[in-house]
């Protein structure tokens, strides 16, 4: 049984008919008596009586910007090109402060407003929700006109725009506003007793509008941009009509046949809209007019679902040469129309879905023919998101026509699935808060039930932007856990363990075809391994061992480790301990077989790890332990630190009370403050020097032995500045530790004892033109002049071009070869030479480089020297300050001993 196509269009259309009177597309109101702007302020001016004399017409001219002509929403220009015969002044000149203008501006104009909206069908609960914001100052004078033209929405929440036009001194001749909206017209002649009346116009955006000349005198007028400044709500309830619903009685019982969608023959009906609206701006809560009427009739229907669709028509000339013919109607003839769908909107969010692919069949899903529209009548967002091939066509006729399409509720998933499996997943979230969990479960299971069918499409999708990994997999399993479909999530947990076949470019083939390989999706992130331990702790071990034996393959483990460390972690922390030992003993012998493969992030999880299973004492194992200290050993000393923060501020509270814990966090302690320090100047992801956090987590750990050899290590003398050792002196939360106790002064005693020792040992520098530290290991030419006495030289190589000159001088000395770097540039601490590179062209057509040393590392080891002297004074005032010396013993006076004393 089919959908009654025509019935529907006849109802709809009886509906738009018998409700025309009551919508509005354009309404003006004069005010005859009432004076309700005296006068009003601006910028710069000061104070315009209305009417306005021509005097502060050429006053207001003077600070307005002119305008030659009128731009259209298309972007393009057109109207008077000869004589300037009209102005505009931003809103924001206009001063709105004043009993005046703040009785104007927050009551006259928003009560002019209100009376002209209910007009175009706004309901009065729904006034308080629009915003009138003042946008500009029309002046136009003898000879001013506007074309027909559409302003754009640039606001979002934009709907609708009113002009007041104000009385100016002898008023004006001509100066017709026409509004046109479909076949109709609305005419405003503003003109009569226009040096005495105020004017309102209100109407929609997207309607048609034009100005025809001005015969005499000048025209004003204050223009407003009308604007949802709070959400309304998506549909109008029904009035107690009998006629509308009659109507929605009528439009359930058509379509009847979509109650049982199976044996519906029609997927989706589509109702173009009578309103022009942008992408930005196209959602049920701002539907205009009777649209918003025709929603909420079709909306009464319980059993289909609504989306609103932009829908772009492209005229487009063929690509024939006949096309170049001069016959206007030949041209017409051989257009091409074409339809392409821009946007989808569900009723459920009312925000942009994810839909890629979902086309409307003009032919036989469209439920009667758009609405007339000129092909002047362009859509300027519609305009700035063609592509590139489109703007180049001067020919082409682009505009964004919105349609209301409505298809069974019981399709929408599935439709959706198939047109963008991200724009499912946004639509199942929003039923999840919105519907009952009864509702939610079916659809939950229609969208499992394609996964299973096409998981291709779920997990290696062809179209292009693709989610980011792991995404698709999280929100569902989220989903299953928050409706507690634990069997769902069963299902799920067994797709990501398959082995899915994904298509490569088929460029990759030499015959052109596709190839087919195995891949995984499984645990592609850490959050995925949280949410599966979750489902793992309500499902069971049993119901998911078989599944979860799957990741452990050699080959899954290397390419998921870090997620499935976490996964590890999670089961512990959901008790799971002896399932988590299960897991890890599979996955720790591939994970120390290959220390130095993995990412400085998996060194921390897999730490976690060990420590976390060394807190039950069935799942500790000293072998572990040790496969993970050999595994320290072989990592960079700042993988190395980042474990040691990390273990820390995770797992410090079971450290210090777990015995297993402790020795090991001592032991991966041990190890580190083995390395050398003096090079390590990584920082932390707060901008904090790593070997400062470091030295924090000892100071907690509070064992000697660690902390004597890491004190031992940073206050090495180096012969030249200790990083290390300037930076924990400079920290303030080293000092705040260190004053807490006894032991930490005295540790922060002997730090500062070492610097001031080393600083004091640094000379001042000597200038010389012999950079004698400069190293340029892939230039030993440039390196020897460098540590030579001479000031500039030109290098031997002749290159063919200056693009190529200046391409190796970037290869040797960087981006900035031509810059002299600042005295306290941070490019001297690495690069210990200064020098330019000139770049220039020399008989022959060939160029060469100049290579010319200069005095800005003297002047950034001179002012490196003066920061040291600052430091050490610093140094003793603060220790003098915060670390002060007891009073010794004054030592006794020695005195003889007797010959009886010597003697016993």
């Amino acid at each position: 049984m089919n959908v009654d196509e025509e019935g529907l269009r006849d109802v709809l259309r009886r509906v738009e008919d018998a409700e025309k009177e009551n919508f509005e597309f354009a309404v003006g109101t004069q005010m005859v008596e009432e004076n309700i702007l005296p006068m009003f302020s601006v910028e710069g001016l000061g104070t315009i009586p209305v009417p306005v004399t021509i005097k502060d017409v050429n006053r207001l001219k003077k600070v307005s910007e002119p305008t030659l002509c009128c731009k259209s929403s298309d972007g393009m220009m057109s109207g008077n090109k000869g004589k300037k015969a009209s102005w505009q002044m931003d809103a924001g000149h206009i001063i709105r402060h004043g009993d005046i203008a703040e009785i104007f501006f927050r009551q006259t104009v928003p009560s002019l407003a209100a009376v002209g909206l209910q007009q175009l069908g706004l309901v009065e609960n729904e006034l308080p929700l629009v915003e009138v914001r003042p946008h500009s100052v029309l002046i136009i004078e003898r000879g001013g006109c506007a074309p027909r033209h559409r302003d754009a929405e640039c606001e979002p929440g934009t709907f609708g725009v009113m002009f007041l036009q104000i009385p100016v001194k002898n008023g004006y001749e001509g100066g017709i506003l026409k509004v046109n909206h479909q076949k109709e017209s609305r005419i405003f002649d503003n003109s009569q007793n226009s040096k005495r009346c105020f004017y309102t116009t209100i109407f929609f955006t997207g309607c048609e509008h034009e100005l025809t000349e001005v015969k005499q005198g000048w025209r004003i007028v204050f223009t407003f941009s009308l604007v949802w400044k709070w959400t309304r709500s998506l549909f109008v309830p029904l009035p107690a009509d009998a006629s509308l619903l009659f109507a929605a009685k009528e439009i359930e019982r058509i379509l009847s046949p979509w109650r049982l969608p199976d044996d519906a023959q029609r997927r989706c009906l589509a109702i173009p809209l009578e309103h022009n609206y942008t992408v930005a701006n196209l959602s049920f809560a701002g539907l205009k007019g009777r649209d918003r009427l025709t929603a909420s009739l079709l909306r009464s229907v319980n059993f289909v679902d609504l989306h609103l669709a932009s829908v772009r028509h492209r005229m487009k000339p063929p690509t024939s040469t006949i096309s170049n013919t001069d016959n206007p109607l030949l041209q017409r003839v051989l257009k091409k129309e074409e339809y392409r769908t821009e946007c989808w909107v569900s009723s459920h969010t009312d925000a942009p879905l994810a839909y890629q692919g979902l086309e409307i069949d003009f032919d036989s899903e469209v439920v009667y023919p758009l609405f007339s529209r000129l092909q002047t009548n362009w859509d300027d967002t519609e305009s700035r998101n063609s592509t590139n091939h489109e703007e180049e066509s001067s020919l082409d006729c682009i505009y964004c026509q919105a349609f209301l399409v409505v298809w069974p509720k019981t399709s929408t998933i599935d439709l959706a699935c198939r047109s963008g499996f991200m724009g499912a997943l946004d639509l199942l979230e929003c039923l999840a808060r919105t519907l009952p969990a009864e509702e939610v479960l079916f659809v939950l299971g229609r969208t499992m039930t394609f996964c299973c069918a096409n998981p291709q499409l779920v997990w290696c999708p062809s179209r292009k932007p693709s989610s980011p990994a792991g995404q698709v997999t999280y929100r569902l399993l989220q989903l299953c856990i928050d409706l507690d479909a634990i069997d769902q999530g069963l299902i799920l947990l067994n797709l990501i363990t398959d082995d899915l076949q994904t298509v490569r470019s088929k460029m990759l083939a030499k015959d052109q075809h596709d190839i087919a390989t195995a891949e995984i999706e499984g645990l592609q992130t850490n959050e995925i391994a949280v949410t599966l331990a979750k489902l793992i702790a309500l499902a069971g071990w049993d119901s998911c061992e078989e599944a979860i034996r799957r990741f452990l393959t050699p080959v899954r483990m290397a390419k998921q480790m870090e997620p499935l460390t976490v996964f590890v972690t999670s089961l512990i922390s959901h008790g799971l301990h002896a399932n988590a030992v299960y897991v890890a003993n599979h996955l720790c012998p591939v994970l120390f077989a290959s220390p130095l493969c993995w990412k400085s992030s998996t060194y921390n999880t897999a730490a976690e790890m060990v420590f976390r299973l060394e807190e039950w004492s069935e799942s500790s194992n000293l072998l572990r332990v040790e496969g993970y200290l050999e595994l320290a050993r072989a990592i960079e000393s700042t993988h190395l630190c980042q474990v040691i923060i990390y273990v820390h501020k995770k797992l410090s509270q079971f450290v210090k009370n777990i015995p297993g814990m402790k020795h090991f966090y001592q032991a991966l302690s041990q190890i580190l403050v083995e390395r050398d320090f003096f090079s390590l100047r990584s920082v932390s992801e707060k901008g904090e020097p790593i070997v400062v956090n470091v030295f924090k987590c000892l100071l907690w750990l509070n064992d000697s032995a660690v902390l004597k050899a890491f004190l031992r290590q940073i206050t090495m003398p180096t012969g030249r500045n200790n990083y290390c050792l300037q930076v924990v002196l400079a920290s303030s939360a080293i000092w705040k530790v260190c004053l807490a106790s006894e032991d930490g002064k005295n540790v922060l005693q002997m730090l500062i004892d070492s610097r001031l020792r080393e600083l004091s040992l640094l000379k001042p520098p000597v200038f010389s033109w012999q950079q004698m530290e400069a190293e340029i290991p892939n230039c030993p030419e440039v390196e020897y002049f460098l540590r030579s006495h001479q000031l500039s030289t030109t290098f031997s190589r002749r290159f063919p071009t200056v693009n190529e000159a200046r391409l190796w001088a970037n290869e040797i000395f960087g981006f900035g070869f031509e810059v002299l770097a600042s005295p306290d540039s941070q490019f001297f601490v690495n690069h210990r030479y200064s020098a330019t590179v000139h770049v220039k062209k020399i008989a022959g057509g060939f160029a060469v480089c100049e290579i010319t040393k200069n005095r800005r590392l003297f002047e950034y080891d001179v002012r490196q020297f003066e920061l040291r002297q600052e430091e050490i004074a610093e140094l003793i005032e603060r220790r003098q300050m915060e670390i002060p010396h007891e009073p010794t013993a004054r030592p006794q006076k020695r005195r003889k001993t007797t010959n009886q004393e010597r003697i016993c």
